[in-house]
């Protein structure tokens, strides 16, 4: 009797608490269909197995990604199909990276239990992670989530985490679509919200990212979007945020620091505030549809109250003027020489360079594989590497390439490199 009255109590407690679904079934099903693809050439029969082994059995979240994933117009069957064969080194660098989803899946039911705890307010919904087309990374929809893993899987063992947690802190959000201030309001509230449930810093989850050179430059990046804060045209974002080209903080380019910034401003609210679970629901549910709802938020925030009290309170919105630099524009990431292509590559200056293993190029000629060790490059004198590879082994006239450190951190594409396409780095075999 004993034993029925506990697992009833347990029952009633796992509904109550653990209510959200986290969905890793399309993964299974699409690289089920990936491996049947691969053993065949005939590419009707690769539509039929798509269709038949992914797509068909797809719920919520692939049918999102089908009406979603291409402009104007539906995703078929052949679209991925053509990405399983075109884009094959790059699914299968990412199968290992997708195996523990299940581990992954069972942290996030714990994480989402506190998450509960610590924000009474919170709705259930469900999370899909998907291998889409590469149109988004993490997209809510109402209470729902949709991962795409294609493209954001990382090589370490918990790297849906942090991710699943941010994303999901905007299907709580009233969201808005504003100026500046506003937007980095918004996702570093995600931001802040994620590491709080987590309890893990974001420093220790993005080694080298935004977060972590955000610390190590804050006065300078603080002095920076002052001169940004002040805008009211809605979607512009002056690089500062939603993986734009970055903004150049003592001479380096770093993207989405306008995350930082919201974080900081979010984060000095919680420590400041004595009703921490009050501050948590606050932050959550901040209303930031007008740019003055805005600034009394980070008015209340105190952070660099001390220091910028005047120049916060006395902040008008506007349209700004945006000094254009006169930067010249060169051929970045290599160079040819004679019969050879020899890669440069310098290592930021504020990377740490403790937690270096090494760095790769990635790209077109590789099947965008970071974990290519054949591509690996050389630290020829302090902060810079190189890498020289003959002519020869390129076929094509035409790649494009990004540099990698450590297997999984995508280095941005320097401001004045003059051969850029869609945000790559490109060569061209003369």
């Amino acid at each position: 009797m004993k034993t029925k009255f506990t697992l009833v109590i347990l029952f009633i407690f796992n509904n109550l608490i653990a209510q959200t679904v986290f969905h890793t079934e399309d993964i299974t099903n699409f690289y089920t269909a990936f491996d049947s693809v691969q053993k065949t050439t005939d590419k009707n029969l690769h539509e039929q197995i798509v269709q038949k082994i992914y797509l068909d059995k797809g719920g919520f979240g692939l049918n999102y990604m089908i009406d979603n994933s291409v402009e104007n117009r539906k995703a078929t069957a052949k679209d991925w199909a053509d990405m399983m064969v075109k884009n094959k080194e790059s699914v299968l660098r990412i199968r290992p990276l997708l195996d523990n989803l299940n581990s992954q899946k069972e942290i996030l039911e714990q994480k989402f239990i506190y998450f509960k705890k610590i924000y009474p307010n919170f709705k259930d919904g469900n999370v899909y992670f998907e291998m889409g087309l590469g149109m988004f990374g993490g997209r809510p929809v109402q209470n729902n989530l949709i991962i795409g893993c294609e493209l954001m899987a990382k090589n370490t063992p918990d790297w849906a985490v942090s991710i699943v947690l941010h994303e999901f802190v905007h299907t709580l959000q009233v969201l808005t679509y504003d100026a500046l201030l506003a937007h980095s309001l918004s996702e570093g509230a995600a931001d802040f919200i994620a590491e709080l449930v987590n309890e893990k810093s974001l420093t220790e989850s993005y080694p080298n990212g935004y977060i972590d050179f955000g610390y190590k430059n804050e006065e300078s990046i603080w002095e920076e979007y002052k001169k940004y804060i002040g805008s009211n045209e809605k979607g512009q974002f002056y690089d500062w945020l939603y993986g734009q080209k970055g903004v150049t903080i003592n001479e380096v380019q770093m993207k989405d620091l306008g995350y930082f910034v919201g974080y900081r401003i979010c984060k000095s609210y919680y420590d400041t505030a004595k009703d921490k679970k009050q501050a948590i629901k606050e932050i959550i549910e901040l209303d930031v549809s007008t740019d003055e709802k805005a600034k009394a938020f980070l008015i209340a925030s105190r952070y660099k109250s001390k220091s910028d009290a005047n120049f916060i309170k006395n902040l008008k919105f506007d349209k700004i003027k945006v000094e254009k630099k006169n930067v010249k524009m060169i051929v970045r990431g290599y160079k040819l020489e004679n019969d050879s292509v020899l890669f440069q590559f310098e290592l930021p200056k504020s990377f740490d360079k403790t937690t270096l293993k090494f760095i790769t190029i990635a790209g077109t000629f590789n099947g965008w594989n970071p974990q290519d060790l054949n591509y690996k490059l050389t630290n020829t004198n302090n902060n810079s590497f190189e890498l020289k590879i003959p002519k020869s082994q390129l076929k094509e006239k035409n790649y494009q390439f990004k540099f990698v450190i450590n297997g999984d951190n995508w280095q941005n594409i320097p401001e004045n490199a003059s051969n850029t396409a869609s945000g790559n780095l490109t060569l061209k075999i003369e």
